[in-house]
């Protein structure tokens, strides 16, 4: 969109956009524009409310544009644009699919290149585990094999500095044709051309070639001596332009380069922590994705709720206490002093105004009832379902916060066990100790798994439970820590748990708080036709490529070091704001 017209586009998107997902205020015109995207089918019906959410904020825009990934015909947008006017007042404008796709294909197409995590293998063509997609963004590094440790080191240095860098002997090349590769990237995505040149060089005549192909544009080629070559006998061009000299000292070759790219116009892509972030991930030797199904799990659980929610009235008033006590046994929420409303019927020692039956209604047909909205009603009953569920599974709240928390039993860890998505038996530890520092300086503490619960709707009604894991931490007393201290000890428990570790302990949690034989369900509720059910087994998709494991496993190490890179950093970052507020 920012290269569509809309130059000072301003994106909001995700919750609490206010129907807008970016917004564009032109500065020659004054026109005020609003931008609604959706990937959904029913692309109609989400332009109408998303029009009417954008009068009901009132935006008062002068155009819409709506952007979806249906495929929509002439007709179709034409009557779409006459219903906005006619409804609204404002003009329309509408990027589907095919739009899309033909930006893509023409003047946008460097944007496949820069967005490779998007548009990837197996659809689109690359070589050297680069996109070929026409974006000249990137910097090529050349060399022979013979120069692999200096190569190497120049990539991870430039990359820190936030350029985008392309290394032969750090790119996936098996299977393809090393000359005509690296000759399509210098051709297609090469910004700079840096080719290491030694005396092997004026014996490989592919890497010659290339080289003198090269030299053809101008400010292209920013050669690097590995080696001194002023009494080498070659006459080759390449030797008559001014180089980056290396053979004495790495340090002062790299400057010279750097001031080379600045003096080009060279600017970094991104900023210096990125670069540092990238520089490590260079040196992982292969792709680790492939073009294989796999199954994605998510953290999200689907939720089935009874039909109808009974009015409790009260005889007398209930104070916060007297409801507190409730809250562990059962759901309810508050709609007055003296009425309470709830899928199930009340536990006996809830002094209800005597009547034969307790009056109820069908949620679905009322927007609102009791002063409550039927829908964030049902969301807080699914909710308060949940907390009943972690008071019966043996939870301990932290009143705090008012959140349950896996406590240790009898003074040892609380393991949970649990089904894998696999069908394997096993289990995840609840609680835990860890240590903090080294030698003198080292401390223990105590660590706990904490369920949080977030409840939506989806377009077709149904409801999910999103869970998320917290981790509480406090001193080996159980004393909970506060502020920073609360940060740090929890990247020391964290710091090497990835997507599997995640996982497991998301279906460990859910499967602790199951109450079923074959802990697939949570259900609350006195009744079947008064029971919430929150299912255990997860969402799921089918992605067409998977993550290569063994690729992973091998570049394991680098991703050690760029976690302990991100966490030393941090915590010496902390430590030297804690040094500082304390001297003041």
């Amino acid at each position: 969109m920012a290269g569509s017209g809309y130059s000072q586009i301003e994106p909001f998107g995700g919750t609490g956009d206010r129907g807008r997902d970016a917004i564009h205020l032109s500065r020659i015109n004054g026109k005020f524009t609003v931008f609604a995207y959706t990937v959904r089918s029913d692309w109609l019906v989400k332009l109408n409310q998303d029009c009417k959410r954008v009068k009901e904020e009132q935006h008062n825009p002068h155009e819409v544009v709506f952007v979806c990934t249906s495929e929509l015909s002439g007709n179709e947008k034409d009557k779409a644009k006459e219903k906005i006017k006619d409804n609204f007042g404002w003009s329309l404008d509408i990027y589907d699919i095919e739009r899309i796709r033909v930006l893509l294909a023409g003047e946008f197409r460097h944007l496949i290149a820069q967005h490779p995590t998007i548009f990837c293998p197996p659809w689109f063509p690359a070589r050297g585990g680069l996109s070929i997609s026409e974006c000249k963004d990137t910097i090529v590094i050349d060399h022979l094999p013979n120069n692999h440790s200096l190569a190497t080191w120049l990539t991870r240095r430039l990359s820190v500095s936030g350029y985008k860098t392309w290394c032969y002997g750090l790119s996936p090349l098996v299977g393809e044709d090393k000359d005509e590769s690296i000759s399509i990237l210098i051709e297609q995505r090469a910004i700079q051309y840096v080719p290491l040149i030694s005396l092997e060089t004026f014996t490989d005549a592919g890497f010659l070639g290339r080289i003198s192909t090269a030299l053809r544009t101008n400010d292209f080629v920013m050669p690097c001596w590995s080696e001194n070559l002023e009494k080498s006998y070659s006459n080759a061009k390449i030797l008559n332009v001014e180089a980056a000299r290396f053979d004495a000292s790495w340090s002062e070759g790299l400057e010279k380069i750097l001031n080379q790219l600045n003096a080009r116009g060279v600017k970094p892509d991104i900023d210096q922590e990125r670069g540092k972030s990238i520089a490590l991930r260079a040196y992982m030797p292969e792709p680790v994705t492939k073009a294989v199904n796999e199954k994605v799990y998510s953290n999200v659980f689907a939720v089935k709720v009874p039909k109808s929610i009974i009015i409790c009235d009260l005889e007398k008033t209930m104070d916060d206490v007297e409801l507190y006590k409730l809250r562990p046994i059962w759901a309810f929420v508050k709609a007055s002093p003296n009425k309470l409303l709830s899928f199930d019927v009340p536990p006996s020692n809830v002094p209800l105004v005597k009547t034969q039956r307790l009056p109820e209604y069908s949620w679905e047909n009322y927007e609102s009832r009791e002063g409550k909205k039927s829908l964030d009603l049902v969301k807080e009953l699914i909710k308060r379902s949940l907390h009943v569920s972690c008071a019966q599974a043996g939870l301990a709240l932290w009143t705090d916060r008012d959140v349950y928390y896996f406590a240790e039993k009898d003074g040892k860890q609380n393991k949970i066990s649990f089904i894998h998505v696999d069908g394997r038996k096993t289990h995840v530890a609840g609680t835990g100790i860890k240590q903090d520092g080294w030698g003198d300086r080292a401390t223990k503490f105590r660590y706990q798994l904490s369920p949080n619960f977030r409840i939506d709707r989806d377009e077709e009604g149904r409801f999910w439970v999103m869970t998320r894991i917290y981790i509480r931490v406090t001193d080996l007393d159980g004393k909970p820590f506060e502020g920073k201290a609360i940060i740090r000890k929890r990247k020391k428990v964290t710091k090497n748990w990835w997507n599997q570790q995640w996982l497991a302990r998301t279906l460990g949690v859910m499967q602790g708080l199951a109450n079923t034989d074959d802990n697939q369900s949570i259900q609350i509720g006195s009744e079947d036709k008064r029971k919430v059910v929150i299912s255990t087994k997860p969402l799921d998709w089918d992605c067409p490529i998977s993550i290569d494991v063994e690729a992973v496993d091998r570049i394991g190490d680098f991703q050690e070091e760029m976690a302990s890179a991100k966490y030393f950093e941090e915590d010496t970052s902390e430590e030297a704001n804690d040094i500082s507020v304390g001297a003041s």
